[in-house]
């Protein structure tokens, strides 16, 4: 595929687009890039952050319970529904209810990491979900290798995103929440943050030879925090200097 045929893909307007295949983050990137590429750039641009929410509080998440959900906070700009067959069949059906009211205002791009072809074989979506996709036209459909133009040609303006630790970070993390989600609800940022932040802080002492005032520096903390933060995460300092 060609710079310039990648080029066309970004340039979509408002129409709906399915990506799939390739990775998350890469589907999010071509998402953004099609929508500040569209007249709704000055919109919100709202990712249903599906496999990250419980399964129990999805309807609530996407629709609003009291509380303006993800379709309501994406009116009048793009709403990214990154993997989608992790809705089941009723709320996949209650969506595609509800995109065919007069009254919504938003652009819909729908994500999964798995081809359609397999989706259907799988059972993986509802008869009205799969009807709504077969409708696109293979323009509005991408997959992998249009993907990877489009971040390409993003990569080329000086446009993508930051890969190095977020790239390195996704898939044991999503490895990380696949195992014990449901029953993190809550409690999810610490928890991540927690683990994350022991090993840190281990490696910059490390680095320092023990060193907490270069130490705190490196991070951007206070020193006190840090000596809080040591006992409170049971670091082992290094040996070494310990101003």
């Amino acid at each position: 595929m060609t710079e310039q045929s990648a080029s066309g893909l970004v340039e979509q307007g408002c129409h709906p687009v399915f990506l799939y295949g390739a990775s998350r983050l890469d589907r999010q990137d071509v998402a953004r890039r099609l929508h500040s590429h569209s007249p709704r750039a000055q919109s919100p641009f709202v990712i249903a952050a599906l496999t990250a929410t419980p399964r129990a509080l999805r309807e609530a998440a996407l629709f609003g319970n009291g509380e303006a959900g993800w379709i309501q906070q994406a009116q009048g700009g793009t709403l990214l529904l990154d993997e989608i067959d992790c809705l089941c069949p009723l709320m996949q059906d209650r969506f595609m209810d509800w995109l065919a009211q007069d009254e919504t205002d938003l652009r819909v791009i729908a994500g999964s990491r798995h081809d359609p072809v397999l989706l259907l074989r799988q059972g993986g979506l509802s008869a009205a979900l799969h009807r709504w996709l077969s409708a696109l036209p293979s323009a509005q459909r991408l997959g992998p290798e249009r993907i990877s133009a489009v971040c390409r040609l993003a990569a080329g303006t000086g446009t993508a995103r930051p890969r190095g630790l977020e790239r390195a970070l996704e898939r044991p993390l999503a490895e990380y929440l696949e195992g014990d989600l449901e029953n993190r609800a809550g409690d999810l940022h610490a928890c991540v943050v927690g683990e994350v932040e022991r090993p840190l802080i281990t490696m910059v002492l490390r680095r320092t030879c023990g060193n907490q005032l270069r130490a705190a520096a490196i991070l951007g903390v206070n020193r006190n925090t840090l000596r809080k933060r040591i006992r409170e995460l049971d670091i082992t300092i290094p040996k070494g200097i310990d101003e």
